[in-house]
């Protein structure tokens, strides 16, 4: 009797012993994966932020080039005002 009690005693340290590493597995897997996925967060920034500011440096540009041409626009009906005044006197 006490043989059935000796090997159930050695099982159940056996099954401790094995929950204590998949407790230690699984703090050790969750900081590489907090670590990985920040890695991942970075990389992704990066890949966003460059894009980005392409994107703002075009939008400016295209600003810049809308504000030239109304500029230029409104200097034209100018001269035509002024050239449609000088015709009519």
């Amino acid at each position: 009797m006490s043989r059935p009690l000796h090997e159930k005693e050695k099982l159940l340290t056996m099954l401790t012993e094995i929950y204590d590493q998949l407790e230690e597995l699984e703090l050790v897997l969750e900081g590489s994966f907090t670590e990985h996925r920040m890695n991942l967060n970075s990389e992704e920034l990066n890949k966003i932020s460059v894009p980005e500011q392409r994107l703002s440096m075009m939008e400016k540009e295209l600003k810049d080039l809308n504000l030239v041409e109304e500029i230029a626009e409104t200097n034209h009906c100018q001269v035509k005002r002024a050239m449609k005044l000088e015709m009519g006197f």
